[in-house]
């Protein structure tokens, strides 16, 4: 039987080829359970994928500033917070419960910990260096207890058990918020995100967007699939380009007469393909009386709603303007009329 030092020299053997510009990747290699090795390398970066129960005793040396391990079973980090140069570690599609030996890693600025098994996550509240954090798919329900993430710039929790989003609005540079799928009622404390850029909150059970007011900087707003019916609080936030509110109970669209801006009135593109969308399929919407609103295109399932639309846009051919190309998507609504003050459309 091999001794523990000549297993670490066949695995040292085995990959000190592979490595390029201090990057060592090594996929389906369940042979490897043991990081030991690595240490003789100085690796600046290491990836792991599809290799099984990675340990982490004594697995890094004082050069490695990245660690990537996705599906590799991992359920045990004892032993990784001896990397106390990690600034980037990927650990998404494992089987992490304990998230506690990470308390311990303060130079860590991107931490991605998607599709476990997570409920605690208070270990991460001492990271204060951290600017981006993905926790998707796990079991969290309580955000505060990241409360003081005061750098934290980007936090994804899609698809967990979260209910408000209270308890980190002390956190003023978070940029962009990602929690859908969740079980939000309300929005509290959300007017506190001066900074915030992007907000998505779809399949939640939100009924109320007045906190949203307070968002100065908010650019991009999805929020579909939720218990929306009154979304004049939003008519002051002038900054937003694009906006997604499919599958609520809207009624009023007058709110958007204010939502423009000098370049476009809702952006959803590439920077060299812009093309601005208004989406607000499936709602309960009968009504619309806009002003200097500009129509590219119109999208309304229903046939003498669709000759009625076309109407207004070809007779309005004569107000066209450089803001012409915006789509106004309405499928599944209940839409009977639409009246039109200096309407464009495109030639």
């Amino acid at each position: 039987m091999l001794s523990y030092d000549q297993i670490q020299n066949i695995q040292y053997e085995k990959h000190i080829n592979r490595i390029r510009n201090g990057v060592l990747k090594i996929r389906n290699d369940e042979s490897l359970n043991d990081l030991s090795f690595t240490q003789r390398l100085r690796l600046k970066q290491l990836h792991i994928s599809n290799c099984h129960q990675i340990s982490f005793q004594h697995a890094f040396s004082d050069t490695c500033s990245q660690f990537k391990a996705d599906s590799c079973e991992i359920s045990n980090l004892n032993g990784i917070e001896q990397n106390k140069q990690l600034k980037t570690l990927f650990l998404y599609y494992n089987q992490i419960e304990d998230l506690s030996p990470l308390r311990f890693i303060k130079s860590i600025g991107t931490l991605s910990i998607g599709n476990n098994k997570i409920k605690d996550i208070s270990p991460l509240n001492q990271l204060n260096n951290l600017k981006s954090l993905q926790l998707y798919n796990n079991n969290i329900s309580d955000l505060s207890q990241i409360k003081d993430l005061f750098f934290l710039e980007t936090l994804s929790v899609n698809n967990n058990k979260i209910s408000s989003l209270y308890g980190i609005q002390k956190l003023k540079c978070l940029k962009d918020i990602q929690a859908e799928n969740n079980r939000i009622t309300d929005l509290c404390g959300v007017q506190d995100f001066k900074q915030l850029y992007k907000l998505y909150l779809s399949n939640n059970q939100i009924s109320d967007v007045s906190p949203l007011s307070g968002c100065s900087s908010l650019v991009i707003l999805q929020i579909k699939n939720n218990q929306l019916t009154d979304v004049s609080p939003l008519q002051n936030n002038i900054q937003l380009k694009y906006i997604s509110m499919q599958g609520n109970f809207i009624t009023d669209f007058q709110a958007f007469n204010q939502l423009q801006t000098e370049e476009t009135l809702f952006y959803f593109g590439s920077q060299k393909q812009p093309s601005p969308i208004l989406i607000l399929t499936s709602n309960v919407i009968k009504t619309i009386f806009t002003t200097k609103i500009n129509l590219g295109k119109i999208q309304q399932k229903h046939k003498l709603i669709q000759e009625r639309l076309s109407s207004f846009i070809h007779q309005s051919k004569k107000l066209s303007n450089a803001l012409a190309n915006v789509q106004l998507k309405l499928t599944n609504n209940f839409l009977h009329y639409f009246g039109v003050c200096e309407l464009a459309s495109q030639q």
